[in-house]
């Protein structure tokens, strides 16, 4: 608890992130692999293997984007420094043992940001955002990216959001379920659009303790290209008497026709 009070209180996270839960959620993440690393260490083998083969996939070599890059533990960040001249690691928290990871490489970038474009709107009030992601859509228009990588996250992107507006008791579920589908929506979008070479690795179904879920919510994805299962919480993590595990995806999702785009 000492350690993960002192990451909390030197890691860097911009206000509204704060407010709503991120950071806390990264310290927790980096706390329960250091309690389950051996029941990680297949998913986090298979996330790096998937990463590198959409690299060595890549017609291109300039630039590659990671997108919620978080503690790097799905991230083969020195092979892909290698590869490409330039590497950007994007996510709203940069756990201070990524940062220290990477201190040395010369061409990787730490980048703050906001994915969904909404959690400054969020922290500011209990509205519902309808702001579209364009701090990313400029980045991706800077950058040029050949390699994008959705590393682990799209599942994630409304369940912070969610919280914060259903704590607000003013929105019907049905409001609430449309908005996170559309942050899902929205992100596979922008890595169809994306020019150079997408990898997608995200949850297609949650076994819980209170059963089967879909984290999906109606995204649509191409077949994948392999897919493994995670154990995310071995007994006693969570249950005493049940493994909590996702089933994991590995997507390519193929580059969107600009000709055919409105």
């Amino acid at each position: 608890m000492l350690a993960e009070l002192v990451e909390y209180l030197l890691t860097s996270c911009p206000l509204p992130a704060r407010k709503l839960g991120y950071l806390t959620e990264a310290v927790a993440i980096r706390a329960r692999h250091r309690r389950c690393r051996a029941a990680w260490q297949s998913h986090l083998e298979n996330s790096r293997a998937a990463i590198m083969e959409a690299a060595q996939a890549s017609s291109g070599r300039k630039c590659a984007l990671v997108l919620g890059s978080g503690a790097l533990l799905d991230v083969p960040v020195e092979q892909l420094a290698r590869m490409f001249e330039r590497v950007v690691l994007a996510d709203v928290v940069h756990p201070l043992a990524a940062r220290w990871r990477v201190r040395r490489l010369y061409n990787v970038r730490c980048m703050t940001l906001d994915v969904t474009g909404t959690l400054a709107a969020l922290a500011h009030g209990p509205g519902i955002p309808d702001s579209t992601p364009l701090a990313l859509c400029d980045l991706l228009k800077r950058e040029a990216p050949d390699l994008i990588v959705s590393a682990n996250i799209l599942s994630q992107l409304p369940l912070l959001p969610l919280r914060r507006l259903k704590a607000s008791g003013l929105h019907a579920p049905l409001e609430l379920e449309a908005f996170a589908s559309r942050l899902l929506a929205e992100h596979v979008s922008l890595l169809e659009a994306c020019p150079g070479t997408a990898c997608l690795i995200a949850d297609i179904r949650w076994h819980g303790t209170s059963g089967i879920e879909n984290p999906l919510r109606g995204a649509l994805l191409p077949p994948p290209v392999r897919t493994w299962t995670w154990n995310v919480a071995p007994r006693p993590e969570i249950s005493r008497d049940h493994d909590v595990y996702h089933e994991v995806g590995f997507f390519l999702p193929a580059r969107r026709n600009p000709e055919n785009t409105a």
